[in-house]
C-alpha cells in the first residue's frame, strides 16, 4: 500500500473516531437510475398527451420516446439527425419537435423517434430548459435556478 493510501487512511479513522463524517467521492459505479413521469405533447396546443416513465440521462441531448408514442400524438419527424450511442456507434434518426412536462413544469425541444423496445430517456436538454438537474446522491430531480451567461 502506497504512503499517501496509508496516510489518508489513518486521517479518515481519526475523523471518524471524532464522529466526524469522511466525504467521499461519488463514483459512476454508485450511482443508481434515477426516473422521472413525463408527459408529452404535441406543439401547437393538442389535446393528445403521452404520460409515463423515462430514464433521466444526462449524457443524452435530446430526449427518446419509442415512434408508435410520438406518431400516435401527431408529432411528425421533420429530419434526421445522427447520434452517437453509449457504445460508441453512430445511427441516424428522425426527430420532430414536442412539449415536455416533468413535475408540473413544461419545456418545448426535440423529440427523438426511437425504436419501439427502447426505454423512454429524458436528456438534459429538456431537463435543464425546465429547471431541473439530478441529485446522483439521493437518485431524483431537483430545481435548479436558471442561469444567464
Amino acid at each position: 500500500m502506497s504512503n499517501n493510501m496509508t496516510e489518508a487512511k489513518a486521517i479518515g479513522r481519526k475523523r471518524r473516531s471524532q464522529g466526524l463524517l469522511w466525504p467521499m467521492p461519488i463514483r459512476e459505479t454508485d450511482l443508481g437510475h434515477v426516473h422521472a413521469e413525463i408527459t408529452v405533447r404535441p406543439m401547437g396546443g393538442s389535446k393528445k398527451s403521452w404520460t409515463g416513465r423515462a430514464l433521466v440521462d444526462a449524457g443524452a441531448t435530446d430526449t427518446f420516446l419509442p415512434s408508435s408514442v410520438l406518431r400516435e400524438l401527431g408529432i411528425k419527424p421533420l429530419r434526421k439527425r445522427v447520434y452517437e450511442l453509449a457504445d460508441g456507434t453512430e445511427q441516424e434518426l428522425p426527430i420532430g419537435f414536442g412539449i415536455i412536462e416533468i413535475l408540473g413544469e413544461a419545456s418545448g425541444g426535440t423529440v427523438v423517434f426511437a425504436g419501439e423496445h427502447e426505454e423512454p430517456l429524458l436528456g438534459v436538454t429538456i431537463l435543464e430548459s425546465a429547471g431541473f438537474c439530478v441529485d446522483p446522491r439521493h437518485q431524483r430531480l431537483i430545481p435548479q435556478m436558471p442561469k444567464r451567461k
